[in-house]
């Protein structure tokens, strides 16, 4: 009888433990051993492997005060920029910030980003949904929440084995992520007027950005931390529509920097 189950938090031994998952199912593989998936549980990383002995279990204690650490990682260059947020400074009738619609796969990173989102004083809506299911969302959710900033991100990873990184069956979900910002695009062809960040981990970059996106993930196939994309909509949601956000300046305050993500010079959306 396997000791690992769904839900369980675990590290590879083979990757030195350095990266906590957790076990989002288990499928049974084409030699009748069982598939861990695994999920990044402070990384937007999915993996899979069928060597349970390679697996180490950790407690949730742990994983908690890594996962605290991590958050203060993340915004460790944003109360810099927040100190001039403009919304501190003019009342709400004199100020509009970006809105944002965030489509996410784990609820749990959901949270995080909504609570990022709340300590700005940004108003921000959110949907969880499945990779796959997010493509068949946008339209509607577009069209219900009318957003000035659209977030689809979730979790991705290079399949094992692949070499060629200009090929989408490369990667575990970047398919979904690219065919969102296109049906993004159908409803707003104008990047100005809405500014799209998509990708997760490891992300097919290139293939996302001739999608239609402002900013994507990863130009450098590296793990994104779970905050960075909402720290991408807050950017462009406090920056004015009078100025421009670059991704230099993104890079500067996201935890995975020009590797991680990038994009094209992008139209703020605060209206003073």
């Amino acid at each position: 009888m396997n000791s690992l189950k769904i839900g369980d938090i675990v590290a590879r031994k083979s990757y030195n433990a350095d990266i906590s998952f957790v076990i989002d199912r288990i499928e049974i593989g084409s030699n009748g051993k069982p598939v861990y998936i695994l999920r990044g549980l402070l990384h937007r990383i999915q993996a899979d492997t069928d060597d349970e002995n390679d697996l180490i279990k950790q407690t949730y204690r742990s994983a908690i005060e890594s996962m605290k650490r991590n958050v203060i990682m993340a915004t460790r260059h944003v109360p810099q920029y927040r100190r001039s947020n403009p919304l501190l400074r003019y009342s709400p009738f004199r100020a509009r910030a970006g809105k944002i619609l965030h489509i996410d796969s784990s609820r749990e990173f959901i949270d995080m980003c909504m609570q990022n989102y709340k300590k700005a004083g940004l108003h921000a809506t959110s949907i969880h949904a499945e990779e796959s299911r997010q493509p068949e969302l946008i339209r509607g959710a577009l069209e219900r929440y009318r957003p000035d900033i659209l977030v689809v991100t979730g979790h991705d990873g290079i399949k094992k084995g692949s070499v060629d990184l200009n090929s989408i069956n490369s990667y575990r979900n970047s398919k979904y992520y690219i065919q969102s910002v296109k049906e993004a695009r159908k409803y707003e062809p104008n990047d100005d007027k809405l500014c799209i960040f998509a990708g997760a981990c490891q992300s097919y970059y290139e293939g996302i950005m001739n999608a239609g996106a402002n900013f994507a993930s990863s130009p450098g196939r590296i793990l994104i931390n779970a905050l960075d994309p909402a720290i991408v909509a807050e950017k462009v949601a406090l920056t004015s529509s009078r100025t421009f956000v670059t991704p230099e300046q993104i890079s500067r305050i996201t935890v995975s920097g020009a590797d991680g993500i990038w994009g094209k010079k992008t139209r703020g959306h605060l209206k003073l």
